[in-house]
């Protein structure tokens, strides 16, 4: 029997009833089966490959060599591989590198990790001056697959957790194995420092005294400074004083060889005159009345030698003068000469010359003056001959005085030589005690600037020393606290603190509303991806919409609402269907089972609401352009990665594509969460729902206006 056309439900009912015969029900049961398809199988084909990594075969290569730290032997390769096999992540087998290497190559193994022989050598090198890092090799073949390379290279953050735990518990047997030396360094380092202690407090008080010391010397250099710099300025008058010294004892010396000579050559004049005037005042004295013609031509010979002689006289006279008074003059300027010997003979020998020649001076003049007289009283005709004899002894008188004034020019001669000799010694003396107390002066006020850093340097000495006291006092009572807090552990204890120090913390992860399996996280991408597919694939079997439906009497909502509901319930059946085989042969187990029917039913509404808008509007099209939205919805709607981690394109369409809001009420609904956010991404579905109906209702209102293109094939 047909159905009524002016009945809208019943011609919906009809769309269904006319699935006759096995191909056409086999249809619609594919197309019911598509969403569990989809959906669960690949689901059940990922559920949980993370569970069954034990499974996956990883080499493990040891090759590390044990070494020993204070009597105990670290085998940290070995005990990392035990760890490693305790935790059983993966299937590690133990092997070598050319098995390894062959089977990674080969896809026996997907992983080899690979302890070198240097790894337990290379922990406890802290120990030493020149620490390592040890270093374990981790080796994929991509080759082996691409997927099971990155679950393998997950693997890293345990392997380096084993890897800490036992480089730490490696360390620890090191220090622990160490301990009782170390404490017993501490107690030697303790008296070690009370020792310093008592040597800083000894050295504290020289260095007080050094202080003091080098202030004194400080002062003492100042003051030996301006002593040295007065000593060379008065060594350099001294050498300018003997430099005028010298240059008159020269003179002093040239005039007495002068003397010398002059006198000598008088003195031997006078002993010829008295050899000459002797015998012939003698036989004048008896014959002289009868040779006084020859004694008046002998006197005055005589007078004129006399007065030769008594001018001589009275310049070497004059000469011993200016000698003694420059020699006086000398000792005025250089008082330091007053107690030289050699200048005190000089003196002497020049006072004692000064003398004899006035002596001789007056005693010349005495005789020129007697001459003159007795040649006056010969020429008188007086009494000649007790004249002569006067003359006779002063003759003698003469020539006795003229002897010692010419002994006393040779003595003078001879010191005024000496005296030359000590004078020019004296000012080369000078002279480099002059460059020496000019050396002393500057020697002196470098030494006093030196002193005067010194001094600054060990008042700085004093106060560090003291702060070395100070210090190593607290030094001594804090090693010997340490030491005194350093355990004296048993064996067992030492390897319980080992044990508990080579993990210090136990890391625990709480996880809000856990997803559990790999399968339960990927499940609201994929239903979601299941109901918008069979959107697509559901207008292969069922016809958006039919001509009878379009000409039945009844409002656009009565025909909207009649087209749609085949492809809705057909929606409705195949997502509770996916939900019971996912729950039911796959463990889904929903924490909010209740809301997980009703999200299944409203996606699927929603879902097939705007694939049947889609095709009512856009006819075979629609199909490319729902593939489109569904590629688009894949990578935007956060399935996978969150949108913060998508592309900036990708991450803004997030907020405008309906699968956004199905994969998180889906997450919601299986494992939990805000009930908020559930109500909300309900109440965008049902809009999307309402929307799209209401869209269609449009779309179906202008299908009811045929035309006659829309009639040719009914009346063909």
């Amino acid at each position: 029997m047909p159905a009524d056309p002016t009945n809208p439900m019943a011609l919906a009912r009809f769309e269904l009833k006319r699935f006759k015969g096995p191909l056409p029900r086999l249809a619609l049961a594919f197309i019911l089966l598509i969403p569990l398809l989809y959906g669960c199988i690949y689901l059940a084909g990922n559920w949980d490959p993370y569970g069954r990594l034990g499974n996956v075969p990883v080499a493990v290569v040891n090759e590390d060599v044990p070494v020993t730290v204070s009597d105990s032997e670290v085998h940290a390769g070995q005990d990392f591989v035990d760890s490693l096999h305790r935790e059983a992540r993966f299937d590690f087998r133990d092997t070598d590198a050319a098995d390894a290497a062959a089977g990674l190559q080969a896809g026996r193994y997907y992983l080899v990790i690979s302890v070198p022989s240097t790894f337990s050598a290379d922990l406890v090198s802290g120990r030493t001056d020149n620490p390592t890092r040890a270093n374990i090799l981790l080796r994929r073949n991509d080759a082996n697959g691409f997927v099971i390379g990155t679950i393998t290279n997950s693997a890293q953050d345990s392997i380096a957790r084993a890897i800490d735990e036992s480089a730490v518990h490696s360390y620890f047997e090191a220090v622990f194995a160490s301990l009782d030396t170390i404490r017993e360094g501490m107690l030697e380092a303790t008296d070690g420092a009370a020792r310093l202690d008592e040597g800083l407090a000894t050295a504290h008080d020289g260095s007080t005294q050094l202080r003091d010391g080098a202030a004194e010397a400080a002062t003492g250099a100042d003051a030996l400074a301006t002593g040295a710099t007065t000593l060379a300025d008065g060594t350099a008058a001294a050498a300018d004083g003997t430099s005028s010294l010298v240059d008159g004892l020269a003179t002093l010396d040239e005039g007495a060889a002068r003397l010398k000579n002059g006198s000598r050559q008088v003195a031997d004049g006078t002993a010829q005159l008295a050899g000459t005037l002797d015998p012939v005042l003698t036989v004048a004295a008896d014959k002289l009345p009868g040779i006084q013609k020859e004694v008046t031509s002998a006197a005055d010979a005589a007078a004129g030698l006399t007065a030769q002689v008594a001018q001589g006289s009275g310049s070497i006279a004059g000469t011993s003068r200016e000698i003694a008074a420059a020699l006086d003059d000398v000792a005025a300027g250089n008082p330091g000469l007053a107690d030289d010997p050699a200048f005190v003979r000089l003196r002497a020998q020049a006072a004692k010359l000064a003398t004899s020649t006035e002596t001789a001076a007056e005693h010349a003049d005495e005789i020129s003056a007697a001459v003159a007289r007795a040649d006056a009283a010969i020429r008188d005709v007086g009494d000649l001959s007790a004249r002569a004899t006067a003359a006779r002894d002063r003759i003698d008188a003469l020539n006795s005085g003229a002897q010692q004034v010419a002994d006393g020019a040779a003595d003078l001669a001879a010191g005024a030589a000496t005296a030359r000799d000590g004078a020019e010694s004296l000012d080369d003396g000078l002279g480099r005690l002059s460059t020496g107390a000019d050396d002393l002066a500057d020697g002196a006020t470098t030494l006093a600037t030196g002193l005067d850093t010194l001094a600054a340097g060990s008042a700085t000495l004093d106060d560090g020393i003291g702060q070395l006291a100070t210090g190593a006092t607290e030094l001594s009572s804090a090693l010997a606290t340490g030491a005194a807090q350093l355990p004296v552990l048993t064996q067992e204890e030492t390897d319980d603190a080992v044990s508990v120090l080579s993990a210090p913390v136990d890391v625990t992860m709480e996880v809000d509303n856990p997803a559990g399996v790999y399968g339960r996280g990927l499940a609201p991408m994929f239903f979601s991806i299941a109901l918008w597919v069979l959107g697509i694939s559901a207008f292969f079997v069922v016809r958006p919409i039919t001509g009878r439906v379009l000409a039945a009497r009844g409002s656009d909502v009565r025909i909207g609402v009649t087209a749609w509901a085949p492809l809705g319930a057909i929606s409705v059946v195949a997502g509770w269907l996916m939900l019971a085989a996912a729950w039911i042969g796959l463990g889904l187990d929903p924490v909010h089972p209740w809301l997980m029917i009703l999200l299944v039913t409203v996606v699927a509404l929603a879902f097939s609401a705007v694939a049947h808008l889609m095709r009512t509007w856009l006819g075979f099209v629609a199909t490319a352009a729902m593939l489109v939205l569904l590629i688009l919805q894949l990578t935007a709607a956060g399935g996978t990665y969150p949108p913060e981690l998508l592309p900036p394109f990708f991450a803004a369409v997030s907020h405008f594509v309906p699968m956004t809001y199905s994969i998180d009420a889906f997450r919601i609904a299986i494992s939990g969460g805000q009930m908020g956010r559930f109500a909300r991404d309900i109440a965008l579905l049902v809009a999307l729902f309402v929307s799209s109906m209401g869209l269609l209702l449009v779309v179906v209102h202008r299908r009811r206006r045929f035309r006659i293109t829309d009639l040719h094939p009914p009346l063909g």
